[in-house]
């Protein structure tokens, strides 16, 4: 799987995590250029954190895609530090091909381990 992760800058031309309460957030494209079924694994590095605490999706640029962040059977995410990027086409995942375009998403977490 291949993907690129560029955070997106803020009203103030900031890249870097910001303050939201008790946690940061950051918004981030993810450039999938190589898909493979199961997901695509984002890491909290990528985003410039430690921890993840909560991932939306704000946009896809495939029409005929539905990305969605992907839970496991205790409603947690891959790790703390990681989680899944699926891509549907229809009522069915996407499988594996070459460049499916990107992924809008805010991603909510930490700057330190607890």
């Amino acid at each position: 799987m291949a993907s690129t992760v560029t955070l997106l800058a803020d009203h103030k031309g900031m890249t870097t995590p910001r303050v939201h309460g008790d946690e940061y957030l950051v918004d981030a494209l993810v450039d999938i250029t190589e898909y493979e079924a199961g997901g695509v694994t984002i890491t909290a590095a990528q985003l410039g954190l430690s921890r993840i605490n909560a991932v939306l999706v704000t946009g896809c640029e495939q029409l005929t895609h539905t990305a969605s962040v992907v839970l496991l059977a205790t409603g947690s995410y891959l790790t703390g530090t990681s989680f899944k990027l699926a891509l549907n086409a229809g009522s069915a995942e996407q499988g594996g091909t070459a460049n499916e375009g990107m992924v809008r998403l805010r991603v909510y977490g930490i700057l330190w381990n607890e």
